[in-house]
């Protein structure tokens, strides 16, 4: 159980702080914010012991009775797949529904339905409207999202310019796709002026909060430095292959095939460039640069 807090209220009269007693009477009640907030209560341990399955039958007794930001964390609960009482048909209903209401979350999941075309048709100037909405209110990831519609040109006009100004927002902002994102443009000149060394700090700050892609980016960086420290790559490609990233899967059984930037080791080349294989790869492609004429 956590220290004790106040459940705030939004209402005609102003905001209200309520004890968890008290809203334990208005979930009685039926009403539908007493339901939301106590619903949080149990699933996050507030005020009460944890108990999810509670918090979750609160929480459907909620979007049941049309609490928007209710059917926003049930979404977001969803789509982290830590609920799996939806269909991608109801999510995005959901999240379209909380998004006309205004919630921030729930704008940027209607905007990602809309991108991708789950239960509505494929619209990419509405999902860059739900984004836009969504990155105003502050929301880091929408403004990522935005930013890759303005880098493609889906939706709004091509704008790589603003595309990383969105990314390098965002980035700040703690979204560690935009830190991968901001690192791609730094390093091929995509929206700003190409530069190794910023390029480098986004894709590191990324790879400090967990993003294999960006330690793979790092490995190429190093493999392709003047001079090559093969050495530094090999540990990189190596980080993300354990993440799970099937080119540097390859790369790494390449590397113990070769000897480059770590002992020979033909049992470990195999184990690796087995695992590659299994993920569908078996050459290295064109984008990670001239690796594949290095390693072999």
């Amino acid at each position: 159980m956590t220290d004790e807090r106040g459940f705030v209220f939004h209402g005609r009269d102003g905001e209200r702080e309520l004890s968890i007693e008290e809203v334990r009477d208005l979930a009685a009640s039926g009403d539908p914010d007493g339901l939301y907030a106590l619903a949080m209560a149990y699933l996050f341990g507030w005020d009460v012991d944890q108990d999810e399955g509670r918090g979750y039958e609160l929480l459907e007794r909620a979007v049941d009775a049309g609490q928007t930001e209710a059917m926003t964390l049930m979404v977001r609960l969803y789509m982290h797949g830590e609920y799996d009482g939806l269909t991608p048909e109801r999510a995005a209903g959901y999240a379209i529904e909380a998004a006309e209401d205004g919630i921030p979350d729930a704008q940027l999941f209607a905007g990602i339905a809309y991108r991708d075309g789950v239960s509505v048709d494929v619209d990419y100037a509405r999902a860059a409207s739900y984004f836009r909405l969504a990155a105003n209110r502050g929301n880091h990831e929408a403004r990522t999202c935005l930013g890759q519609m303005y880098e493609e040109g889906l939706g709004v006009g091509k704008d790589e310019e603003k595309a990383y100004r969105l990314y390098r927002t965002a980035a700040k902002g703690g979204d560690v796709n935009a830190m991968f994102r901001a690192g791609v443009c730094c390093e091929f000149g995509a929206g700003t002026t190409a530069d190794m060394d910023a390029a480098m700090e986004w894709y590191s700050m990324a790879a400090g909060q967990g993003d294999a892609f960006a330690m793979e980016r790092i490995g190429v960086i190093l493999s392709e430095s003047d001079p090559p420290d093969l050495e530094g790559a090999f540990e990189w490609f190596l980080k993300a292959a354990m993440e799970g990233v099937p080119t540097s899967m390859l790369i790494v059984g390449r590397c113990y095939r070769s000897g480059r930037g770590v002992e020979k080791d033909p049992e470990e080349a195999a184990k690796w460039i087995k695992l590659a294989e299994d993920n569908g790869l078996e050459d290295i492609p064109d984008y990670l640069g001239s690796l594949g004429a290095i390693l072999g």
